[in-house]
């Protein structure tokens, strides 16, 4: 179980650098109240109480959780209770899993307008589905989703991107009959793609326009970082189906339950180092080992929550 005691937890580390870490960087309430949750967590600071055998007399202290929605020792339970619902109300279908990334010069933009331009992200995601899959060409069917927001990666490095548990079909325009998609394959992802950017740099450059996102240092238009997105090949990512959707939600639940790095992937913690493993989805998903000094890792953790 992922929740289970690790031999390094991330409250360990946390509480290695506490006084340092907060006279050196600026926390944000939120952050600020995740960071020492975390650290409280099942300690005596909390209260809790004592557990007694009934045959051998044995005591054993069992200190509160903190139930703060980022820390990796509280959200097992909610994560399993997510799953649970959220299997029982999709169809008894075969589901696809879909990612929805943006390019690198478009990170500024989104770090400095995270509410609003998150916000815009999802729909620029859905309305991408909605119309590719109303499309005759392909699947013409009405189809829906469950999106969800991920905003760093496996390094922790800021990467914003959308996944989506998408249905393997969708309903017919008289919604009277079920039209499945093929087996292996939804919908062209090189379609998904060209329209994915198109919208959302449309959604971006209104936004802009109306004053509601503000353009990074150095940038006078959106024009020159739309000529930058233009260059580049966006990429829609699709996976094939899974036949258990349960697996897929177990997978997602990771990302939206518990905070940028889980204890179980923490390698070593020694000389002002913290050692992890990622896995290397250009590679194959090989995992791969990284290591960086303990203050900037608890400061990226950080930053992510």
């Amino acid at each position: 179980m992922e929740n289970k005691k690790q031999r390094i937890e991330i409250a360990d580390i946390f509480r290695s650098k506490a006084n340092v870490f907060e006279d050196n960087y600026k926390l944000t309430s939120e952050q600020h109240k995740a960071f020492k949750a975390i650290i409280q967590c099942r300690t005596a600071t909390l209260g809790g109480h004592e557990d007694k055998c009934d045959h051998c007399g044995y005591i054993r202290p069992s200190y509160n959780s903190c139930r703060n929605r980022h820390c990796p020792k509280c959200q097992f339970t909610k994560k399993a209770q997510w799953v649970d619902k959220l299997a029982a109300n999709l169809p008894p279908v075969k589901h696809f899993h879909i990612i929805f990334t943006i390019p690198t010069c478009l990170h500024n933009l989104f770090y400095l307008n995270q509410d609003k331009a998150y916000s815009l992200l999802f729909k620029a995601a859905g309305r991408t589905l909605l119309q590719c899959a109303s499309n005759q060409k392909y699947l013409g069917a009405q189809t829906g989703a469950v999106a969800i927001l991920h905003t760093w990666g496996q390094t922790l490095v800021y990467h914003p991107h959308i996944h989506m548990i998408v249905p393997a079909g969708g309903l017919s325009e008289d919604q009277m009959e079920w039209l499945p998609s093929g087996k292996n394959f939804f919908l062209p992802v090189k379609i998904l793609s060209a329209v994915f950017r198109g919208i959302l740099c449309r959604l971006l450059q209104q936004a802009i326009t109306c004053g509601d996102l503000k353009l990074p240092p150095l940038m006078n238009d959106f024009q020159s970082i739309k000529t930058q997105c233009y260059k580049k090949s966006w990429v829609v990512y699709c996976e094939k189906p899974f036949s258990c959707v349960t697996n897929l939600i177990q997978y997602l639940g990771n990302y939206t339950h518990r905070i940028a790095i889980s204890s179980s992937r923490i390698i070593d913690h020694t000389c002002g180092k913290v050692s992890f493993w990622y896995k290397d989805y250009r590679s194959g998903g090989l995992r791969r080992q990284m290591s960086l000094d303990d203050n900037e890792f608890i400061r990226q953790d950080n930053v992510r929550t």
